[in-house]
């Protein structure tokens, strides 16, 4: 059975969400943050996956591209709002 978009995304964010408070905490302990937090990540989303019916491997893979498309696209959006004058922070005229 696959997953869709929105569960996808909910299992992304609670993932995303706890893999980073691990791998703060690992950080905080003198530990390899990035080890610790990306398992915790693909652990989370692996339970999350089997719990609403989803393959575990599928769900992290695409978890991942999900994140990687919303980056490239804060990138893209940010670049075309600076080619057409739009700035993130004020300026005075």
């Amino acid at each position: 059975m696959d997953i869709d978009r929105p569960t996808l995304t909910f299992i992304t964010v609670i993932a995303a969400l706890v893999g980073g408070w691990a791998a703060w905490s690992a950080a905080k302990a003198g530990n390899d943050a990035a080890s610790v937090g990306g398992a915790v990540y693909a652990l989370v989303a692996g339970v999350l996956a089997k719990v609403f019916g989803g393959s575990a491997f599928a769900v992290v893979f695409r978890s991942v591209f999900l994140i990687v498309g919303g980056v490239f696209a804060l990138v893209a959006s940010v670049l075309l709002g600076s080619c057409a004058g739009i700035r993130l922070t004020p300026t005075a005229y």
